[in-house]
């Protein structure tokens, strides 16, 4: 294919030119060409329209190729420009390359001519290619800086190689200094970054320069003109490179932290203060805690010793009984006797009445001697808490014992399911005291306008684990309130006797204790299922 060329000749001589053209055409180039001979017609062509090259001689009657080349670039034309000549001292060439000429052919050696024309077309594109994107690039830096400037963010520019450092006004202005009151250099800039923070930003700048890093970012301190430091964030990039990968230029912006740090001061205080707050509150929500935990504590007490006044009543009730029944019958015998009216079968009688009645009174006395030993072992857990190997089932069986009276008034049927020889070593007394709780907790809020209900207590031991699970068939919880049960002082129940502690006190005794879980399945009107589970020996740590 042949390279269109649009060549001005500046040639006075019309044979010289066509030999010129015809090794153009001849080195396969599609020649568009105008020749000229003074500064007249060279300023016309030049304006007429775009040429790729000229070609001129070096004298010609009234112009020269050094009029010819200034004319060119005084119109502000950068072509390539190439003296073509018969002859042309060595000196006059230098004088013309130095004066902007590309190359200079002698016509005795035109074979040259095409090879330098291509070459400066070439490095021409080049020239302009360069140009064009350093512009390009002065324009983006110019909106860039404008950008930059107008949303207050400074501007340091480093030289890496020299280590000459620019400042924007903003940078300078941020820091209350003159535009020529910062040292341009890199060692100027470490000086203006506080003595504590010097090391973390050059290890920082290093590791970005190493490749550790995508983008060079970090907080420091500067100093600024009256001495006084402020926070900054510097955030760069390397924007330029050698040919072996080496940085040869990086831009930061320099952006003013002062109120986000003093924002960041004050919401830390804020916190502190908060956390103050907090920690009084809270020592102040556990000592209430702790008061109505011994409250509810000296209440179950109190319900226990009303139990036993119930629960005792009766067998001793029936041993006055027997007794004053025994007595009169050993009165009678006594006046048979003085009589002499006692018969035999008369002492049969009255022998066989008495016996009755000793009975009576032993039968009660041991129910009532079981009765005390329950009520005084579950009394003692429960005020010394202390630490012991026990049966499962016993110790829940001295609790409902307790209860008894509780639940036959409520008409609440407690049933055991829980297999003799489970053994415990752990804590019988905050057992009890779940056992208790959640009990109350049923025939307060599951049977509440009911005509009673049925209570179950089902246990097995798995692989050193105790798995006991408590049902009722009352009147169960609604989903929406099932996560508040086990928050402490939630309660239906306010302002009727309710501390809303029963189930918290339940769940912090089962997870802090006992280290197990527990979890509540329930739906309205089908009663509540809590499954406990936990170790049978509580681990001591």
């Amino acid at each position: 294919m042949l390279t269109p060329l649009a060549v001005l000749l500046v040639e006075d001589c019309v044979s010289d030119a066509e030999l010129i053209l015809r090794c153009l055409r001849r080195a396969d180039c599609e020649v568009e060409s105008l020749r000229v001979d003074s500064e007249e017609q060279m300023r016309a062509a030049l304006a007429a329209r775009a040429w790729d090259i000229v070609l001129s001689d070096f004298n010609l009657p009234g112009f020269s190729a050094g009029a010819a080349l200034a004319l060119m670039r005084g119109a502000g034309f950068d072509l390539p420009f190439i003296v073509v000549s018969a002859t042309i001292g060595e000196e006059t060439a230098v004088a013309l390359m130095k004066a902007g000429a590309h190359d200079y052919v002698m016509k005795a050696d035109l074979a040259r001519l095409a090879p330098a024309v291509r070459r400066e077309i070439t490095e021409a594109a080049q020239r302009r290619e360069l140009r064009r994107a350093a512009e390009a690039l002065r324009d983006s830096e110019e909106r860039w800086n404008f950008a930059l400037e107008g949303a207050g963010y400074g501007v340091w520019d480093w030289d890496i190689e020299s280590g000459r450092v620019l400042y924007s006004e903003c940078w300078t202005a941020m820091h209350g200094f003159g535009v020529d009151e910062v040292e341009q250099s890199i060692a100027g800039r470490e000086r203006l970054i506080h003595p504590d923070d010097l090391a973390p930003v050059r290890a920082a700048l290093a590791d970005y320069l190493a490749g550790a890093m995508a983008r060079y970012k970090n907080e420091h301190r500067a100093r600024c003109k009256d001495g006084s430091w402020k926070w900054v964030l510097d955030n760069g990039k390397i924007v330029s490179r050698a040919a072996d990968g080496r940085p040869l230029r990086m831009i930061c912006t320099h952006v003013d932290l002062s109120e986000r740090k003093r924002a960041e001061n004050a919401l830390r205080e804020l916190n502190d203060e908060l956390e103050t707050r907090v920690d009084e509150r809270t020592r102040e929500l556990r000592q209430a805690m702790a008061q109505i935990i011994e409250s509810e504590k000296l209440a179950s007490l109190g319900a226990l010793v009303a139990g036993v006044s119930h629960e005792l009543n009766t067998p001793i009730g029936n041993m006055v009984l027997a007794a004053s029944a025994l007595v009169d019958q050993l009165g009678e015998i006594g006046a048979a006797v003085e009589g002499a009216k006692l018969t035999r079968s008369g002492l049969a009688q009255a022998l066989a009445e008495c016996r009755e009645a000793g009975a009576i009174i032993v039968r009660n006395g041991n129910r009532a001697s079981d009765l005390i030993d329950s009520f005084k072992r579950v009394s003692v857990d429960q005020t010394s808490q202390r630490r012991r190997r026990f049966d499962l089932r016993g110790t829940v069986q001295d609790s409902l014992n307790a209860l008894g009276a509780v639940t036959r008034r409520a008409r609440a049927t407690v049933e055991l399911d829980i297999p003799p020889g489970i053994e415990m070593d752990s804590f019988p007394g905050h057992l009890e005291q779940i056992v208790n709780n959640i009990i109350m907790n049923s025939i307060t809020h599951g049977f509440e306008g009911r005509g009673g209900g049925r209570i179950l207590l089902q246990a097995a031991l798995e692989d050193g684990m105790i798995e006991l699970h408590y049902s009722d068939d009352g009147r169960g919880i609604a989903r929406a309130l099932q996560h508040k049960v086990f928050e402490p002082f939630y309660t239906t129940k306010l302002g009727q006797g309710g501390s809303g502690l029963g189930l918290a006190i339940v769940h912090n005794l089962v997870q802090a204790i006992f280290k197990g879980r527990l979890r509540l399945e329930s739906e309205p009107g089908q009663g509540v299922h809590l499954y406990f589970s936990f170790p049978a020996q509580t681990p001591y740590a």
